[in-house]
């Protein structure tokens, strides 16, 4: 699904976004961000990998919940059932790659505030919305997911390591019709 705005953001923007969130620990309210624990030996992901996995899984299953409640809620529930396709082939690709990489499956954003993060608020506002006003809601929160996703795997796309975990980024960018971030290595 794109959003249909061209997307103008650097490499160093998505670098210095995951920068941020990592340092921040992701909203203000947060203490202090678990330790990212280290990779299965000889793995092949670096920092930057595991960082996008912790990231683009628990944003990639809260926004499977969206397009679930999609079915029931949405004046729309045949296009979202098509979104929700590729988003759950996704979600099983990045759980996959969080598995190879050792990385624990609890989030650890559980509770953060962050872009594009769809929230246990948003939610249960939507199990309460149907019709025009959950498609507005909904939709909404799909586009911020996808501007995060993409500012995301375009970061990934330049400073990831491992081959397969860059490959999923560079299909997540084009799925958007966001413009391809060359390989500068």
């Amino acid at each position: 699904m794109s959003t249909g705005k061209p997307l103008r953001r650097t490499a160093f923007t998505a670098l210095c976004a995951v920068a941020a969130l990592l340092v921040s620990g992701c909203g203000p309210e947060t203490v202090a961000a678990p330790a990212v624990p280290a990779p299965v030996a000889q793995t092949g992901f670096n920092g930057t990998d595991l960082a996008w996995l912790q990231l683009m899984v628990p944003m990639t299953e809260n926004v499977v919940e969206v397009l679930r409640l999609a079915q029931d809620h949405s004046d729309s529930p045949a296009l979202t059932a098509e979104i929700a396709v590729g988003q759950n082939a996704t979600l099983m690709r990045l759980r996959a790659l969080r598995d190879r990489a050792g990385l624990p499956s609890a989030s650890i954003h559980e509770g953060h505030r962050m872009p594009g993060m769809v929230t246990g608020a948003d939610l249960v506002v939507l199990r309460d919305t149907r019709g025009a006003e959950f498609d507005r809601r909904a939709t909404a929160l799909l586009d911020a997911h996808l501007d995060q996703a993409v500012l995301l795997s375009q970061g990934e796309q330049r400073s990831g390591q491992d081959g397969e975990t860059r490959s999923l980024a560079a299909e997540i960018v084009k799925s958007t019709g966001a413009r391809p971030v060359p390989d500068r290595r």
